[in-house]
């Protein structure tokens, strides 16, 4: 049945193809596949790069508002976009490369014009409802040059985006996976770091276990679950 197949996404914010975020993401998913089959689920997985993609900056224009649409810049943006939001996925994974101690630029370009989704949070008037991500679990990865190299301030971008939109997300051994390339720019140089890996494995596990539970209990619950929003309280 369909009730009973998870989703889970990779999205690589990476502007390279086949290399080591997108390494890290495919141990993540497999984990996470191989993790949901374990619960008697049916699991399927697929990744999202950024690379080779057009991606421009928000340039804070509010055309979208405006014209009572999603972004409206004429780029790639918005086909990436379609497959996160139709349909919303189970689980997602999100990994950047660490540029300068952060995610890289286009993966950070990506990010802000997601404001063009949530604009109905702060203007009722805007035609389309944010999308529901509240019952999708998300988790990070994050590939780093040296241990200390920006991977924790990497996967914090990555997560406060994820709670931003309001995803339930995950930690890991810490608070995500952060392979490590040693300096190596080859691009599997992480599959020698075996322990990023594992961690990478530990995320995708726990998202899975996490997307379960979601499924299970908005299933149960949706019919019985009053509508909530922005301002209906007073006091």
């Amino acid at each position: 049945m369909a009730d009973d197949v998870l989703r889970f996404v990779g999205l690589s914010l990476s502007p390279r193809a086949s290399a080591n975020t997108e390494g890290m993401l495919e141990v993540a998913l497999r984990a996470s596949v191989s993790y949901a089959k374990s619960l008697g689920l049916e699991a399927r997985a697929e990744k999202l790069s950024l690379a080779g993609k057009d991606v421009g900056h928000c340039r804070h224009c509010d055309a979208c508002l405006k014209a009572g649409s999603y972004c409206v810049l004429q780029d790639d943006w918005l086909g990436l976009v379609q497959r996160l939001i139709d349909p919303i996925p189970d689980g997602v994974v999100v990994g950047s490369p660490v540029y300068f101690f952060h995610v890289t630029s286009l993966g950070r370009a990506f990010m802000e014009r997601f404001t063009s989704l949530l604009k109905r949070r702060w203007h009722e008037s805007f035609p389309y409802e944010p999308p529901d991500f509240s019952a999708s679990a998300a988790g990070a990865v994050a590939v780093g040059t040296g241990r200390n190299s920006g991977i924790e301030h990497t996967l914090s971008d990555i997560l406060d985006w994820l709670l931003m939109l309001d995803f339930v997300v995950v930690g890991g051994a810490n608070i995500g996976a952060g392979g490590w390339s040693q300096g190596d720019t080859s691009a599997d140089a992480i599959r020698q770091d075996s322990l990023g890996l594992e961690a990478a494995a530990y995320v995708g596990e726990k998202v899975a276990r996490t997307a379960a539970m979601l499924k299970r209990g908005k299933q149960a619950l949706s019919s019985a679950l009053p509508p909530i929003g922005w301002g209906s309280r007073s006091g």
